[in-house]
């Protein structure tokens, strides 16, 4: 299954480090129009792991901002000029907060993807939240061998899909 964001629209992506959330997360602003931007709060993405997912890097901006204080005026500063917004969480983002940045997307009709580094969202952000339940890797049996594929379960939930499924 693909999801695509749509404008307006707050996708949450939640699960431990290690799932490819950051993955699936950046390969969302794939064929968006307009500009993108990517708020890093881990200092390490770069427009190579953007290009790698498709993402046209001429149009993105990376921005850098780990500080839970200025965070959700840096990412509202990107909501109000770019038509898309991938943003890290740092810990300690107050849930209003987290709230009014939801709404300034809709009202700018900002596509948005939130990704916590850490714990849930808080209710009535998101129109789709994407959980992750498991990760498998196969190919590299017993620290030997070629890695041949990573899959994940997600838990989908919210308005985007009427309910919860797992993916």
């Amino acid at each position: 299954m693909t999801w695509a964001l749509d404008a307006g629209k707050v996708i949450g992506l939640v699960g431990s480090p290690g799932f490819g959330l950051t993955r699936l997360g950046l390969s969302l602003l794939r064929g968006q129009p307009g500009w993108v931007a990517c708020v890093d709060v881990r200092g390490w993405l770069s427009p190579m792991a953007l290009w790698e997912m498709g993402v046209a890097t001429e149009r993105v901006v990376v921005v850098r901002c780990a500080d839970p204080q200025r965070w959700p005026q840096v990412t509202a500063a990107l909501v109000e000029g770019m038509q898309a917004v991938y943003a890290e969480m740092p810990r300690g983002v107050a849930p209003s907060k987290m709230r009014r940045l939801g709404a300034l997307a809709r009202a700018r009709s900002t596509s948005m993807v939130l990704h916590p580094l850490e714990g849930e969202m808080p209710a009535g952000i998101t129109h789709l939240q994407l959980e992750a339940q498991e990760v498998v890797w196969e190919g590299a049996e017993q620290g030997r061998g070629r890695l041949r594929e990573r899959r994940f379960t997600l838990a989908v939930s919210g308005k985007g899909v009427g309910g919860v499924r797992h993916l």
